[in-house]
């Protein structure tokens, strides 16, 4: 998963919401997006819970997108996510605080 500062949500693909035993296809939420190809709507689910640098976070609504199989990541990490999780990044000197 790649920190990005860009997206407001936290992005996961969509094998990874079926793994999770979520049904993305039913959500009545669904955000646009921009991607490389245009403008998309991708649906919006709620996690009960994530984990990130040993921080759990109750509640996050995330997108359920696949990136290019080229990205080479598996998902993005935005900032609403950021916020909740209290990280904080200093732009000037490279560096994330947990």
């Amino acid at each position: 998963m790649a920190l990005d500062t860009g997206a407001t949500y936290t992005m996961i693909p969509w094998e990874t919401a079926e793994i999770l035993g979520l049904e993305p296809e039913l959500s009545k939420e669904r955000i646009e997006i921009i991607t490389a190809s245009g403008v998309e709507k991708a649906p919006l689910v709620t996690l009960k819970y994530m984990v990130v640098l040993r921080k759990r976070i109750e509640g996050v609504e995330v997108v359920v997108h696949d990136l290019p199989p080229k990205s080479y990541v598996d998902g993005l990490l935005g900032v609403k996510s950021l916020v909740e999780l209290k990280l904080k990044i200093d732009f000037s000197e490279g560096i994330l605080e947990v």
